[in-house]
């Protein structure tokens, strides 16, 4: 105790991209942004590292060929395995074949959950790590499937930690809460707030997908949803998770100044302030009542 790790996600390495794509992503410059995330979190020298998904630009959007696609696995997980730290991962939607939706080339160098993991990441803590595309046709569902293989498993993973006195994380790629617009929501997103309502162990739940900071106060847990390493803001978090059950984030932005200032470009200031969030979004303590009680 403390516990302190870094949670990084939407990379979307796309080797040689003709095109940036929407905005805030900068898809011709990903090979920068890759270096550039194994000296950053190394230099804080974390408990642990988490990736939330879309390490890549397969899946629907980008029509990346599979040669491409193969190339970029094999890019960012020989890049990524320069983090010094224990790395566990989630995959998103872009993380599968764009031409046949398979995710066997990314499960080749990245641990593929099937449905979900559970991992011992520090004292008393544990991971539950969650492919919500397990089973699941990413074209036609490409904000996954909160399935019930899923959720059993989450349920029963949260019960045995709670006798263990165990805080349990969990991880997902598409959001759990919606906002004004309802994107980016994981089927069957109400079952899996009832599920996190009714299960105490599970003190924080992390997204990706959306490219936004945001952070909610939802009953007693948070969610705890984090913007893209491939645009603007082009950073990560830093969390701290402390006895006195407080929740400590810091955003981290890449030293990559020309690279931010040209993805900021391309957004106008409203939309920059939804990527980057408010400041609470990006740098706040909060306590968590079920850390509390399950810590103290």
């Amino acid at each position: 105790m403390p516990v302190r790790f870094a949670f990084l996600t939407d990379t979307h390495h796309y080797p040689d991209a003709p095109d940036n794509y929407g905005a805030p992503k900068m898809l011709t410059r990903s090979r920068e942004v890759l270096d550039a995330i194994p000296p950053a979190i190394n230099a804080l020298n974390p408990d642990f590292a988490v990736h939330g998904g879309d390490f890549l630009c397969g899946g629907g959007s980008f029509d990346l060929p599979t040669d491409t696609y193969l190339r970029s696995i094999d890019e960012a997980a020989t890049t990524l395995d320069r983090i010094e730290a224990p790395f566990y991962s989630i995959p998103g939607n872009h993380d599968c074949d764009a031409q046949t939706g398979s995710f066997d080339g990314f499960a080749a160098r990245f641990p593929l959950p099937e449905p979900l993991s559970i991992v011992d990441a520090a004292p008393r803590l544990r991971l539950a790590l969650a492919n919500v595309f397990y089973e699941c046709d990413v074209f036609a569902q490409g904000s996954g499937v909160w399935s019930d293989a899923l959720d059993q498993s989450l349920r029963s993973a949260a019960d045995q930690a709670l006798a263990d006195r165990c805080a349990l994380l969990l991880f997902l790629h598409t959001w759990v809460l919606p906002d004004y617009e309802g994107k980016g929501l994981v089927e069957n997103a109400e079952r899996l707030r009832n599920t996190l309502d009714h299960c105490p162990a599970i003190v924080a739940v992390f997204t990706g997908h959306r490219h936004i900071n945001r952070i909610t106060a939802h009953r007693d847990y948070l969610v705890v949803d984090t913007a893209c390493l491939i645009g603007y803001p082009l950073g990560f978090r830093e969390i701290t998770l402390s006895e006195n059950g407080y929740f400590t984030t810091h955003f981290h932005a890449l030293d990559l100044a020309q690279l931010i200032e040209d993805s900021y470009d391309r957004s106008t200031l409203e939309q920059n302030r939804v990527w980057q969030g408010e400041i609470y979004d990006r740098e706040n303590e909060i306590l968590v009542p079920r850390l509390k009680e399950i810590w103290s």
